[in-house]
């Protein structure tokens, strides 16, 4: 069992007051609700039968059976009423600890080893939680029930007309367990494939339309649309199989229910005029084996769950578990009482996974502040990896750094691209802190937004994001600034700032920053050295490297 199964588990178990009330509600559910169609089939055939004649008409019992049936009713609906409530409260219960923990776990692969953003990974990702997330209210309550059904059916057929066990049995072992399995090895097994090629054809469709011009000019158009062609016809060809699948698997079900229900009235019906059983509970037997059935069918599916659940924990733990790879030490964080921060970096080495040279090795060198470090360089030469270190967005498979930091934090950290959360104008400044509208304006007034958002709607309470107010390039850029001027660290890691504002904007910005940040010390990574003072210091990427 995976280190994520045994977490599922504990977790399951830490709520098992609620995840137990749970089920049993949804077990006193299905039984209240097929005791009522088959009680009441069974009031409605015995009072139908007793109104033949004025003298069992007299006598039959009209108040009992309607009060059960009443009372049936009742449970029904508080059960399904208590169901609901508990059901859901234990799986939010569990859904918040367990994506919490689960997050938390992936947090620990950073970003550029596990590249969570692209398609295919992110995809599976998220579906891979909602798999586990609907393991309890979709596989494990649902199969109690059926489990559960399956067992009282059968006894209380046992009970009334024994005969038709010989038949129940059969059939309700292959509903219960035959067929799921059935479903589970032909139609889930080739679901996960198409997932798999529908992946791979948008990642061809993304690649094609990416490099169409250099298709066209090296005349390998032809074979690029062939390629997608034939992708999209196998994964069609795949989708159709499955879909066939589950639907032969959903009609041989319906037959073998179809087939038990009427066998088991004919039988209740023979024995009815054998005078072994009452007419009327020949009725209450159809009734409930109709009932039982509408549970029954549900077998595929909970496994279905069970399964796509159980598959995805495992999934989910193999990128967790990869995290033991990286052995890179953890930035070091100093507490000085001194006004003067430094950032050592000590015989540094990476390498991306997968990658036969390392971006850089053995890098040695001191930020010391208050300052202005201007690391620049050509794509593709180091400068984000090394600023995703320092950040700790990476970790260095060799080396240390050491942060001396009069504030007592890490660095703040300005990534290249600024996430815009749908949220309020308010709530994308503050992030997780605290801060005034005073303080909030004037962090906006450095960076030259404070008139953008005295425009807006709401002010500071206009929601930004997708289906929002959305800012351009060069402001969410500028609010990515006004972050960091809240946040007021002593050390500060801006990674491109400037890019997507024209050059008299960000020379305007950035002689005002120059200004604000006279007492930090500031390392920037970019390409405009325009933008560089002449006290301030340029640090070629190649010179760090030879270092």
């Amino acid at each position: 069992m995976t280190r994520l199964q045994k977490h599922y588990l504990y977790l399951l178990w830490r709520n098992k007051g609620f995840s137990l009330l749970g089920i049993m509600m949804a077990v006193i559910t299905a039984y209240a609700g097929i005791a009522l169609v088959a009680t009441a089939g069974w009031f409605i055939s015995a009072a139908a039968l007793a109104g033949l004649t004025a003298v069992t008409a007299m006598a039959f019992n009209y108040l009992t059976p309607g009060a059960i049936v009443r009372g049936f009713s009742m449970a029904r609906t508080a059960g399904r009423y208590a169901e609901r409530l508990t059901s859901h409260e234990a799986t939010f219960r569990l859904i918040s600890r367990l994506r919490s923990d689960i997050f938390r776990f992936l947090a620990s692969r950073f970003w550029v080893e596990q590249p969570f953003d692209r398609h295919q990974t992110g995809s599976r990702l998220l579906q891979d939680v909602q798999h586990v997330e609907s393991i309890y209210l979709s596989a494990i309550s649902p199969g109690v029930v059926v489990v559960s059904v399956s067992a009282g059916y059968l006894g209380v057929l046992g009970y009334f007309l024994p005969e038709a066990l010989m038949i129940a049995l059969p059939v309700v072992g292959s509903v219960v367990v035959i067929m799921p399995l059935l479903y589970s090895r032909l139609v889930i097994q080739p679901q996960d494939e198409l997932h798999t090629l529908r992946s791979t054809q948008w990642q061809t469709a993304s690649s094609l339309i990416s490099n169409f011009r250099t298709l066209v000019l090296h005349d390998r158009m032809d074979k690029a649309t062939d390629d997608l062609t034939t992708q999209a016809s196998r994964a069609d060809g795949l989708e159709v199989k499955a879909v066939n699948r589950q639907q032969w698997i959903a009609f041989l079900t319906q037959v073998q229910l179809v087939i038990l229900i009427v066998a088991v009235f004919y039988l209740a019906l023979n024995a009815a005029s054998l005078q072994t059983l009452e007419p009327a509970n020949a009725f209450m037997l159809l009734l409930l084996s109709l009932g039982s059935a509408e549970i029954l069918v549900t077998a595929c599916p909970v496994v279905a769950s069970l399964q796509l659940g159980i598959r995805a924990l495992n999934r989910l733990n193999h990128v967790a578990e990869s995290e033991a790879e990286y052995t890179g030490e953890p930035r070091e964080l100093i507490a000085s009482k001194a006004t003067q921060s430094t950032l050592q970096l000590s015989d540094l080495c990476y390498q991306y996974p997968g990658q036969p040279d390392p971006v850089f090795a053995h890098l040695n060198k001191q930020f010391k502040g208050p300052g202005w470090y201007w690391i620049t360089g050509p794509s593709g030469s180091g400068k984000s990896t090394l600023m995703a270190i320092l950040a700790g967005q990476l970790s260095a498979q060799v080396g240390h750094i050491q942060v001396v930091s009069a504030d007592k934090q890490f660095p703040a950290v300005m990534p290249q691209s600024i996430g815009v959360l749908r949220a309020p104008l308010r709530d994308n400044l503050c992030l997780h802190d605290d801060y005034s509208d005073e303080q909030l304006w004037q962090a906006l007034s450095i960076v030259e937004l404070e008139q953008w958002a005295r425009n807006l709607p709401q002010g500071l309470d206009t929601w930004l994001g997708d289906g929002e107010w959305q800012p351009s390039g060069g402001e969410t850029k500028r609010l990515g600034l006004a972050r960091i001027l809240l946040q007021d660290r002593c050390i500060i890691l801006l990674d491109e700032p400037s890019a997507g504002m024209d050059a008299a904007l960000a020379q305007r910005l950035f002689t005002r920053l120059v200004e604000h940040w006279q007492q930090k010390l500031v390392i920037v990574n970019t390409h405009q050295t325009f933008l560089m003072q002449s006290d301030q210091t340029e640090i070629p990427m190649s010179a760090l490297i030879t270092t």
